[in-house]
């Protein structure tokens, strides 16, 4: 196949590529050529903004394609230059969504795609537009689109996150024996799937008539709770991690704009079913050890200093000296009560 990727170099595009030449495919990218890690360079890449709606309608338009994954439409302006440069151009078209259009606010756990859209943030509400869009096209004209939602995908390309947030400099602090405020009691579930794995799926569903028209979750089967997750992240580096449970109210009272994500993703428990997917593609069975894929991210951050000195802001130990310098009953109501 001849597959277009819209992004290629960024954080789950590059399991894709991955995925897509390890089946022999003929991958061209098209990005502006800003990323800090390049394409292969045997790759052919089209460079260009596709913002600049003109020239990107005319460069990949200017061609017939066997498949297009659009990794970096963020809203339905997006969306609409997409289709129209590709309809009656492309035999698959598979976009990259969020289950962050789910919510917050949630209305339970093990969701499937059919939950109600929720989500508020930004993000989530340029993303349902993009959605919505294409799936009036696929009902209208045949678009042959597919929808994957993937959750939080992690490995080479970007900072590792924690539920604070998604800055790294929470391993350096790991590795100073440094404490890290954990949110809550740190129980939260979400899903962690390697971008490897998640590359495999985009890959594999090429050409999968079957899928026009769908949406199908992207997510690891087994969820973890976000302390579970840090401490991973701990034995890769060889150290033990010392949690310091803070509750949720109170680390958006000190400070909003630094834990915004606590209010509009990550501060909330989140499972989604992956049923639907795996009954359609069975050879998405991720099985990349976590350990693995945790080390590949660490070690691209470092390789791209995306570890931030813990030394130079105090506001973490701050709010760790406050809460540890509690009575106990106040400290534990602080930490749990405010759930």
């Amino acid at each position: 196949m001849k597959v277009l990727v819209i992004g290629g170099t960024g954080n789950i595009s590059r399991g894709i590529v991955a995925a897509l030449q390890a089946r022999n495919h003929e991958v061209v990218l098209f990005n502006r050529g800003q990323h800090v890690d390049v394409p292969p360079e045997d790759m052919r890449v089209i460079y260009g903004d596709r913002r600049q709606r003109v020239h990107f309608e005319a460069k990949v338009g200017a061609e017939e394609w066997d498949a297009v994954i659009d990794m970096i439409s963020f809203n339905a302006e997006d969306t609409a230059s997409a289709i129209r440069a590709f309809q009656g151009r492309v035999g698959h078209f598979v976009h990259c969504s969020t289950v962050m259009t789910y919510g917050p606010p949630f209305d339970g756990i093990n969701l499937p795609e059919t939950a109600p859209l929720n989500g508020t943030s930004d993000y989530a509400l340029g993303k349902i537009a993009a959605d919505n869009l294409l799936l009036e096209a696929h009902a209208r004209d045949g678009f042959p689109v597919t929808i994957f939602k993937p959750s939080y995908t992690h490995g080479p390309g970007i900072p590792l996150h924690r539920q604070l947030g998604c800055g790294g400099v929470w391993i350096d602090r790991l590795r100073k024996a440094k404490p890290i405020i954990s949110v809550g009691d740190g129980t939260n579930y979400f899903q962690f799937l390697a971008s490897r794995d998640a590359g495999v799926a985009f890959a594999a569903v090429l050409g999968k008539s079957e899928c026009f028209g769908e949406i199908y979750n992207l997510v690891h089967p087994q969820p973890r709770t976000w302390d579970e997750w840090q401490e991973v992240a701990a034995a890769v580096l060889g150290v033990s991690a010392e949690f310091v449970h803070v509750a949720q109210d109170t680390l958006i009272g000190i400070d909003t704009q630094r834990y915004i994500h606590l209010l509009d993703n990550f501060g909330h428990t989140q499972i989604y079913s992956g049923a639907k997917l795996a009954a359609v593609l069975p050879e998405f069975d991720p099985q990349t050890p976590v350990t693995e894929s945790v080390a590949e991210n660490i070690a691209w951050m470092d390789k791209h200093n995306r570890v931030p000195n813990s030394d130079e802001d105090d506001g973490e130990d701050r709010i760790i000296e406050s809460i540890q310098s509690l009575p106990l009953a106040t400290n534990l109501w602080r930490a749990f009560g405010e759930r």
